[in-house]
């Protein structure tokens, strides 16, 4: 039980070590695909505490971001076609992650706002009128065609004015029955002697 109780210890105190380690330098932080990676501060080059949280508790546990991005990006999604589309709207911040279900209209292949979250009776509320927004400065880094994509059945990352992360995730578009690939089992167990 000493053991055991040691190694979290030693593992929770490397943990910080560890996301440092995996921070993307400065010619691969604009194209961090997922919460898992920090986001840098552009004004003094550092990271965001609330950001290492959010990494620390993604490591630590698997939120519903977690689940649907692994889920996604392992079955692969078809196309989004145009119409109103069925989606999860998920929010991550330093207190917590909340997935949502949702809906938002695409046109030529592009989110076109509003995002509606969809209530407990049923109906559904754009996203302005639950108190939600896009951040200012997080929407002027970006045209309306980089803001507004969807790829591989999900939005890029946004971010909102009460500092959350989030993506939509377009649920009924990824692949059916799709299998991600088998992990290779340990060097010892493989290659036997």
């Amino acid at each position: 039980m000493k053991i055991l109780k040691f190694t979290i210890s030693c593992a929770v105190a490397l943990l910080p070590l560890v996301v440092w380690s995996q921070l993307p330098t400065d010619s691969t932080k604009k194209h961090a695909d997922s919460l898992h990676k920090p986001a840098m501060d552009t004004v003094h080059g550092s990271i965001k505490v609330d950001t290492v949280r959010i990494i620390v508790d993604s490591i630590v546990k698997k939120d519903c971001y977690a689940e649907y991005y692994d889920v996604v990006r392992s079955r692969g999604a078809k196309a989004v076609t145009d119409g109103m589309q069925q989606v999860v709207i998920a929010l991550k911040s330093v207190d917590g992650c909340h997935c949502f279900l949702g809906r938002v209209e695409v046109t030529a292949g592009k989110i076109k706002p509003p995002l509606f979250f969809q209530q407990e009776n049923g109906e559904y509320r754009p996203v302005s009128a639950v108190g939600k927004r896009l951040e200012p400065a997080f929407t002027a880094t970006m045209t309306p065609e980089e803001l507004y994509t969807i790829k591989d059945g999900m939005s890029i990352i946004f971010r909102t004015v009460d500092q959350e992360y989030g993506r939509v995730f377009f649920y009924t578009f990824v692949n059916k029955g799709a299998t991600s690939n088998k992990p290779a089992p340990s060097p010892t167990d493989l290659m036997k002697e």
